[in-house]
């Protein structure tokens, strides 16, 4: 068993020498310097990202409303809205308990 490990042990060393001479050490330092450039302009645009977040903030506080919209308020559903009909036509009696008037736009 002692041998088949020795063996073992001395066709890998062999192995990983000749795979290590198979390597181009030109195309190892331009994937290099190909990532080196990548994770250059990646720190760009996060610095970027970091300036637009911070002006966005400082604007909105300059502004006073944080970015909220103030709430409108929502009409009351039993308010009782008196309207002039004025001589417009109408049809029905004019004493009537409820009055629908209809506005529109014949364009």
């Amino acid at each position: 068993m002692r041998r088949s490990a020795k063996a073992a042990t001395a066709f890998a060393a062999v192995l990983s020498v000749y795979l290590a001479a198979c390597v181009d050490p030109q195309e190892v330092s331009q994937m290099k310097s190909k990532v080196d450039e990548i994770q250059a302009q990646q720190k760009d645009v996060l610095t970027k990202l970091d300036e637009l977040a911070k002006s966005q903030k400082e604007i909105l506080a300059k502004a006073g409303t944080g970015g909220a919209k103030p709430a409108a308020e929502a009409p009351d559903p039993n308010k009782r809205y008196d309207v002039s009909v004025g001589n417009s036509f109408t049809k029905g009696p004019a004493d009537a308990v409820v009055t629908f008037v209809e506005w529109s736009d014949f364009q």
